[in-house]
């Protein structure tokens, strides 16, 4: 009887602890909307749906398939201060869910929570919605310590959410952080969108802007980023700092020979001070077991050839940045050759992170 009560009491305290629907919860919660909580990552105003990504004036210039991917709410976060010893989230999200293989539980309709540690000023991960609450419109997302501390949360990667709100006790201090101006803008394909990360955060886009405090803006587009040239004005309705494009992956060799150069053209010409970084698509990690034919040495070459006639043309504030290797030195980097993992994720962030931080003079 001893032993049955001693597990009921660690059964208690472990539900009460660790619960993530929280029916019944004791804390009282006041509850504010996301897009009125400092909202960074969303450029436009005017959009078909709350945390959407493209405004409705390019309804009908951008692909159908744009559109679609448009809908998440990709690189999206909040920053805010609070002593709330929890932090809540509720959301509800469309009937017309974006269903793709390529995307993890979590990352696909999860919140992502990181808090700033005081000692060397960066922010670092604390939270993720388990899978078990992948579906759940509310649930407790973490214990704080009760201290006064700057928080982060990342919005899902590609789910659609019709509201998303985060929820303290009632009473606590709660301090909205303003979004930032000027973002690193990232153009291009599921890779950029986030695929195959393990939670919402972990975008190799979101990555870089935590370690160059910077704020981002994730235009990823799976399967369907192919240097239209109506992107390319969409792009430049965004007042950023930098410009990151990386669509090679979704393009082939005749999309990148007829759109690459007249693509980049007309950015340069609506935005001629932005600094550019041009990404190639990464190369295949069985490159071991096949050699130079997995490799897209044609598909390099042609987007290369477009940068260094740009070059040679007196263009001095864009950057390149080759496929090999973009993955890192493992095997093991991706699923399916492709998407990169954690691994790959990180490996990209280690690659363009002092690229992008010297074209913003941080490096």
């Amino acid at each position: 009887m001893r032993i049955l009560s001693c597990a009921l009491a660690y059964l208690s305290l472990f539900c009460a602890v660790f619960g993530g629907e929280g029916k019944g919860a004791k804390l009282e919660l006041e509850w504010r909307d996301m897009g009125d909580v400092g909202l960074e990552g969303k450029a436009w105003t005017d959009t078909p749906r709350p945390y959407s990504r493209v405004p409705n004036s390019f309804s009908g210039r951008v692909t159908a398939d744009v559109w679609n991917n448009a809908m998440s709410s990709t690189g999206m976060c909040i920053n805010f201060e609070t002593d709330s010893p929890e932090i809540w989230v509720s959301r509800e999200l469309y009937s017309d869910q974006l269903g793709e293989y390529n995307f993890n539980v979590c990352a696909f309709s999860g919140f992502d929570l990181y808090g700033l540690d005081p000692a060397d000023g960066k922010l670092k991960w604390l939270a993720a919605t388990p899978h078990a609450n992948s579906e759940n419109s509310l649930y407790r997302l973490f214990f704080t310590n009760g201290k006064k501390g700057v928080y982060r949360i990342y919005l899902p990667l590609r789910n659609s959410l019709k509201s998303a709100k985060v929820g303290v006790k009632k009473g606590s201090y709660f301090r909205v952080i303003p979004a930032r101006k000027k973002p690193v803008v990232f153009y291009g394909t599921s890779i950029v969108h986030g695929a195959f990360a393990s939670h919402a955060g972990l975008s190799h886009p979101s990555v870089i802007g935590r370690r160059l405090n910077v704020p981002i803006v994730n235009l990823g587009f799976s399967g369907s980023a192919k240097m239209e040239p109506d992107m390319a004005d969409m792009l430049a309705e965004i007042d950023a700092s930098v410009y990151v494009i990386d669509a090679q992956a979704n393009m082939n060799d005749k999309l990148v020979s007829e759109r690459c150069e007249k693509f980049l053209r007309r950015l340069r010409q609506l935005r001629p001070d932005t600094p550019i970084l041009l990404v190639e698509r990464a190369e295949s990690l069985r490159g071991w077991y096949y050699g130079a034919a997995g490799t897209p040495l044609k598909v390099w070459l042609l987007q290369r050839a477009v940068y260094e006639k740009l070059l040679s043309e007196g263009e001095k504030n864009m950057a390149y940045l080759k496929g090999d290797k973009l993955f890192g030195d493992t095997c093991e980097a991706s699923i399916d050759d492709v998407h990169p993992g954690d691994l790959g994720i990180m490996s990209m962030a280690d690659k363009m992170t002092p690229i992008i931080g010297k074209l913003l003079g941080k490096q």
